[in-house]
């Protein structure tokens, strides 16, 4: 196991252009310094961060040929290990497991850094389904302290519209929040 420690951040967004900007930003520096890069999102969003990274002239065709850029689909990924609305934990770690072990094999850094965006959470926070969310974030947290390597989530932040408590146990099972969402209150 390397000594590079885990990270695990999630950031709360307003705009599709604000998480594509910060991703593009991970994404580019994590090839550049020889991670290998993991995308878990909606189509929408790997087809806007295919497109800043060209405008940004990140060749992401190598570093796929190469094992260290790889896209998978959000929803599908979610088909393979959730039963009955909450994560199989053993389908969890055999599904997104493997895709660990082989990113984490391709990467040219010393330590063989990986770096993770997933946003199957928001995905399962968006379809009312709250506690398979923070069930698939707690299984994230299990694989982070097994193998280091730096995990990104995202939701937008209108998920969580009067919704303190659900603000709190998302920002709870994260060791980074980025774009938290201040409750406003009232003195009586």
């Amino acid at each position: 196991m390397s000594s590079t420690p885990s990270v695990h951040s999630v950031q709360f967004y307003d705009s599709h252009e604000a998480l594509i900007d910060r991703l593009c930003g991970i994404a580019s520096s994590g090839l550049l310094v020889g991670n290998s890069i993991l995308i878990v999102a909606t189509e929408q969003h790997r087809e806007q961060l295919i497109a800043a990274l060209y405008k940004l002239e990140v060749d992401v065709r190598d570093y796929a040929r190469e094992g260290r850029f790889t896209m998978c689909d959000a929803e599908e990924l979610l088909a393979e290990f959730m039963v009955d609305g909450l994560p199989d934990p053993e389908l969890f770690a055999s599904a997104v497991g493997a895709l660990l072990v082989d990113a984490k094999n391709s990467a040219r850094s010393k330590d063989q850094g990986l770096v993770v965006f997933g946003e199957m959470v928001a995905v399962l926070w968006d379809e009312g389904n709250r506690v398979g969310a923070l069930a698939v974030e707690r299984l994230w947290n299990d694989l982070l302290n097994q193998s280091a390597f730096h995990l990104h989530c995202a939701y937008p932040r209108a998920l969580f519209a009067k919704d303190e408590a659900g603000i709190f146990n998302i920002c709870e099972s994260h060791s980074h929040v980025v774009g938290v969402i201040t409750p406003v209150t009232t003195v009586n």
